[in-house]
């Protein structure tokens, strides 16, 4: 579960679309310079004395495999007489040891697949715990993803080199232990890997801005690379692990317990460790490339219930905490407490532990880490067992702090399912819904900037004309009006993918909608927006006034959508600005339009009749 939803499982054609543009070929300096620093020639020589090596050859490993089963045993013996080489198997920080994994399956989370790693690195410490694989059949109980530094596959040499197409399928391939890692490891950072075949060894690297391989060497004619990735893959500092060492549990047994998050506020330069109140993030996005948001729920030393958010952003972008800072007093937006920023400090853009790259591939997008901490609010939008008159009401509020946000100059730009919670109980008077996740917020200057190429937000719940649009010349800027439609595609899923229901046209509208292409996703929502909304055709347990709310809102946002179309035109040469602005000047009667429909549809006195008809929703 992941913020209340069931996670839908990654297909390996799913690795492959995220995968695509983002794998970045290294040079051959890269694997040959990691972990230089941190291991010196003297350690390394030391390590390689003990080890055994005749005619420029690791001993054991065979010459001439001919099955990938060959190669198990003696890699595995290799690896942790290197390890122990190094001291690196045990220590009071904790345990390495390399595991073959063969014939195992390894405890999935986030990927709907058979494929697991030949042999992993199996670590204890503060960021390591047994899987929780409890009577999960098939599925190793003590060796997974969650107590692993690094995933390793093994090939015949005759199996790989370093044409692109070969080593796109292995960091593919990769990808399926990359993205449960980061998944099960949510103070992951970044993370290393290896393919080693009897004669050579690839590095792969996987971070929030996409993947990156080393070329191919020969780990027998160069065994002082070879063993110092080796010692770095299984250092005790979890910090050159790619692990981040701010997030730090206690260790029962064998599992984790909670711990702290520490917080470095960059004004004032002092650190706060917040308590964590559960062992995991109460969300954690299972994308592996993007911001990849993590959300705990923590308390600080009076016991007051906070939220830490780590996200990686674009450093170009204005700073969410910035916005917060700008938000502070707006009514029913979400409210700041602290923040750290780690633009320019080691670990905090993605730029620092990135090699330089081979020129003819894409240059990747930097990112930055950014933590925020912020008060706590209540469950999710989409959480069960609320009834009507509370979903409707925290959706009514969260329309009226989306207005007041953009009174205060802020435009949100994000308005989706998990963007809006429930006030918590008791909530006073208009915070019943909250606006929350504003790192994608920008100045409202829709009319200053009338075209703007950015389209931001989550698929689901983009504006029709904001995906029309990417990628046309002159597609009109992200304005209030994009955000209202939003809010009613926010609605339409509560309405269609919250309750049960035989409507089978409507669950293909919610996943084409969620789940299509750009294009698949524009033309179904502007085939619903111009078809005929019936109240017969919304599921029946909806109330009369309810259907009647859907129902006005989809012919106030089909209005809209048409009369912006008949300004932008195909968004392909410059349109009226002037007839924009005049439809932007109606923004307080738009407002009130769409507040109009969600009062005549709540209760007159919604807190005290809110339980008077349940829903399951």
């Amino acid at each position: 579960m992941n913020n209340g939803k069931p996670i839908v499982l990654a297909t390996f054609e799913d690795i492959q679309f995220e995968l695509k543009d983002r794998i970045v070929k290294a040079d051959d300096t890269w694997a040959k310079t990691l972990y230089k620093k941190s291991v010196s020639s003297e350690r390394v020589n030391n390590i390689k004395a003990q080890l055994d090596m005749d005619c420029g050859r690791f001993d054991d490993v065979p010459e001439d495999a001919n099955t990938k089963s060959e190669l198990y045993a003696p890699l595995v013996k290799l690896l942790n007489s290197i390890i122990g080489a190094s001291g690196n198997s045990k220590s009071r920080n904790g345990t390495r040891q390399a595991v073959s994994t063969k014939g195992k399956q390894l405890h999935k989370c986030v990927v709907e697949s058979q494929v697991s790693p030949d042999i992993v690195i199996k670590a204890t410490g503060s960021s390591f715990e047994v899987p929780r694989a409890y009577r999960v059949p098939n599925v190793d109980a003590h060796v997974g993803y969650t107590n692993t530094t690094t995933a390793i596959e093994l090939r015949l040499d005759s199996t790989t080199n370093d044409v692109e197409r070969t080593a796109t399928k292995e960091v593919q391939r990769m990808c399926i232990s990359a993205k449960e890692i980061f998944f099960q490891q949510p103070n992951r950072l970044y993370l290393y890997t290896l393919v080693v075949t009897e004669e050579r060894v690839r590095l792969i690297q996987f971070d929030r801005a996409g993947a990156l391989y080393s070329p191919l060497f020969n780990y027998h004619d160069d065994p002082d690379t070879f063993i110092r990735l080796i010692v770095g893959l299984t250092s005790m500092d979890e910090t050159e692990l790619g692990l981040d060492t701010s997030v730090q549990f206690q260790v029962i047994g064998d599992m984790k317990a909670l711990g702290t998050i520490r917080v470095l506020n960059p004004i004032t330069k002092e650190c706060t460790d917040y308590k964590m109140r559960n062992v995991d993030p109460f969300l954690r996005r299972e994308e592996l490339f993007g911001r990849g948001t993590r959300m705990w729920d923590v308390e600080d030393a009076d016991g007051t219930r906070l939220y830490v958010k780590d996200a990686w952003i674009d450093p170009n972008l204005t700073p969410e905490y910035i916005i917060l800072l700008k938000a502070k007093g707006v009514k029913g937006v979400q409210q700041i407490v602290d923040y750290e920023d780690r633009l320019g400090r080691p670990y905090g853009e993605i730029q620092y532990f990135r090699p330089r790259c081979d020129p003819d591939y894409s240059p990747f997008v930097n990112k930055c880490f950014q933590r925020l901490v912020t008060v706590r609010y209540g469950v999710g939008i989409t959480t069960r067992n609320k009834t009507e008159a509370e979903v409707l009401g925290a959706l009514y509020d969260a329309i009226k702090a989306h207005e007041r946000l953009l009174d205060s100059g802020i435009l949100h730009c994000d308005i989706s399912l998990g963007n809006i919670l429930f006030g918590g109980p008791n909530a006073p008077d208009g915070l019943a819904g909250i606006l929350i996740d504003l790192d994608l917020a920008i100045k409202a200057q829709y009319d200053k900037y009338p075209i703007d190429g950015r389209t931001t937000g989550t698929r689901h719940s983009h504006s029709n004309l904001q995906l029309k649009g990417r990628g046309r010349p002159c597609k009109p800027a992200h304005d209030y009006l994009d955000d209202l439609e939003s809010f009613f595609w926010v609605l339409i899923h509560l309405i269609y993918d919250q309750v049960n229901h035989d409507l089978s046209w409507a669950h293909r509208l919610i996943n084409t909608i969620g789940h299509g292409d750009q294009k698949e996703s524009a033309d179904a929502k502007r085939a619903f927006l111009a078809g005929d909304l019936e109240p017969s055709l919304i599921p029946e347990g909806w109330s009369k006034k309810c259907k009647g709310l859907v129902v006005a809102f989809h012919h106030f946002i089909d209005d809209i959508v048409i009369e912006k179309e008949e300004i932008v035109g195909e968004m392909d040469r410059v349109w009226d600005f002037s007839a924009m602005q005049a439809l932007h000047s109606q923004k307080r009667a738009h407002y009130q339009e769409v507040l109009d429909m969600f009062e005549a549809a709540l209760p007159a006195h919604r807190a005290p009749l809110a339980r008077t008809t349940r829903h399951n929703v």
